[in-house]
């Protein structure tokens, strides 16, 4: 049973406070940095959430007003913020910590002589989530920064309005779903190679994209070119990051080497390449899981894909090597070809036998990157 998310009721609270509680997951470690500079996940992710759900809604004639929508959270404030004749700027307004003020989206726009609007994404801007039993909520702050004089000297605060999106959640059974998701994984691609997320009984790709860590993410990736029944496909390196970026950070490289599934030998860890059902394709499984200390949820898996001949049998740059037990197994047999995983692999691996690989001509292979997301991931139930 997968839980997403939909959206349902909008919390939207006009009461001033001169202080915000965040409720935010606390991750107690940090990121491990390997030798190439490369951010990746530990495998402690623990956290500590609150939740608090308001149904305080607005009055007509409010100087503020919030939409949500499935991706994004849009803040509409009046010039005229107090009702008092004085007209604010766009700089006296700010969505999130001072911090973020740089970023365009943390920052209004005019939207005629008297208004300006904000259009963020609902974890940008400092922004942070809690979930209950049935409610998944998108918590941010907008600040207004005030200039206070007395006897000549002028002083700047600021007032706090706590705003806030909430979805319902609902439950579904993996072969179909009553209602939509918060917001539905894409996948980039020319047509002739995919990325998809499958149900957990991999019969077909689902839309669902809410899991809590911890949870499997059953993956497909595939090729469907005109020449898919002669083709085999094999999984280069996959990285997942925040960002459809797969050079931003921080990021985790969960398989590489040309197809070893290195977060297989992470402790407690499912990562599994199923044995395949047809050449041109392979299902693999990957636990869900947070970059410890950043805030945001949405994971983005980056892929090199490549659909080779089927004539092309495995070598040190064409397999899919599980660690089990600990030992390298390669799905497609010939498991001498995955001896390389621990180090470098290369057409020159030694393997014991022929390496055929160099026998393909390098134009009868074909590449393509492809990413799937957002998956959105919820710390644990």
């Amino acid at each position: 049973m997968v839980t997403a998310a939909r959206p349902a009721s909008v919390a939207l609270l006009t009461l001033f406070a001169f202080g915000f509680a965040d409720a935010i997951r606390t991750l107690r470690d940090g990121p491990m940095i390997d030798a190439e500079g490369r951010e990746y996940k530990t495998a402690a992710l623990g956290f500590d959430t609150e939740s608090q759900i308001s149904e305080t809604q607005f009055n007509e004639g409010s100087t503020i007003s919030v939409q949500c929508t499935e991706v994004s959270i849009i803040i509409a404030v009046k010039a005229d913020f107090f009702k008092n004749g004085r007209l604010l700027s766009s700089w006296d307004f700010l969505l999130g910590e001072v911090k973020h003020s740089q970023s365009s989206q943390c920052r209004p726009v005019a939207a005629g002589d008297s208004e300006y609007l904000f259009e963020a994404g609902l974890q940008d801007c400092g922004s942070k989530v809690t979930t209950s039993k049935d409610s998944v909520i998108y918590s941010n702050k907008l600040i207004i920064l005030l200039v206070a004089g007395q006897h000549g000297i002028k002083r700047t605060t600021h007032a706090v309005v706590p705003v806030s999106c909430h979805y319902k959640r609902t439950k579904f059974d993996g072969s179909h779903s009553q209602q939509p998701p918060l917001s539905l994984p894409a996948v980039y691609s020319t047509g002739a190679f995919s990325l998809k997320l499958m149900t957990e009984d991999w019969t077909r790709g689902t839309l669902t994209s809410f899991f809590y860590t911890g949870d499997l993410l059953p993956l497909e990736a595939s090729y469907s070119g005109p020449d898919a029944g002669q083709r085999r496909l094999f999984i280069d390196g996959c990285v997942a990051a925040l960002s459809p970026d797969p050079r931003s950070a921080p990021r985790y490289y969960f398989i590489e080497n040309h197809g070893c599934f290195n977060d297989a030998k992470e402790d407690g860890s499912n990562a599994l390449f199923n044995p395949r059902t047809r050449s041109s394709s392979l299902q693999l499984q990957l636990d869900a899981f947070l970059f410890p200390q950043d805030t945001r949820n949405s994971i983005f898996i980056t892929c090199r894909l490549k659909a080779t001949s089927e004539m092309q049998k495995s070598s040190p740059t064409n397999k899919a090597c599980n660690y089990i037990n600990s030992r390298w197994i390669n799905v497609d047999g010939s498991d001498d070809v995955c001896r390389c995983c621990d180090n470098t692999c290369s057409s020159n691996s030694p393997t014991g036998h022929t390496n055929l690989g160099s026998l393909i001509p390098e134009d009868l292979v074909a590449r393509e990157t492809v990413t799937l997301g957002p998956l959105m991931v919820l710390p644990y139930k």
